[in-house]
């Protein structure tokens, strides 16, 4: 949930930033996003090392042996799902980087793919708060997702529009 904090802060101040400088915001956002996502792959990291941020107990191939209270356990390591979803997200970012279809793209694709697999990695760890059956973090990650993904539908349909409207003419 600490990463909403953080992400909600640095917009605002890129916000503020990009009133005074005047900046378009969008274009900040799409240039810097693939740098957080990356910044998010190499913090996940820090988790391995710390033996935090891991998920429940299971048999899967790639689980994560530790001690917790004493025993010996197998746990989801939630914090390489989540590496391993952030880097995916940088390398497709630069990848498409010069192939922006409008201006805060980039900020949206980030926040689509993030908000969904943040939903989804969340339903493994164990030290999250709970609200009713979710986590507050998924329920977060859910409404970014879906917010974000309308927008993002948004805008690809009226460039269709636009499109079409300039070749009738």
């Amino acid at each position: 949930m600490a990463i909403y904090g953080a992400i909600i802060g640095g917009a605002i101040t890129c916000y503020i930033l990009c009133r005074i400088k005047k900046i378009s915001l969008l274009d900040l956002l799409d240039y810097i996003v693939p740098s957080i996502a990356l910044g998010q792959a190499i913090g996940r990291l820090g988790n391995f090392v710390n033996v935090e941020a891991y998920g429940t107990e299971t048999m899967l191939p790639w689980r994560m042996g530790i001690y917790e209270g004493g025993r010996y356990i197998e746990v989801h390591p939630t914090f390489l799902y989540e590496l391993v979803v952030t880097l995916s997200i940088f390398i497709f970012l630069m990848i498409k980087k010069e192939k922006r279809k409008f201006k805060g793209e980039f900020a949206c694709i980030y926040l689509i793919i993030y908000g969904l697999g943040r939903t989804i990695i969340e339903g493994f760890r164990t030290d999250s708060l709970m609200l009713g059956p979710l986590r507050v973090s998924q329920i977060l990650s859910i409404i970014i997702f879906v917010t974000f993904t309308i927008i993002y539908l948004f805008k690809t349909n009226q460039i269709k529009k636009d499109a079409k409207i300039q070749e009738k003419e």
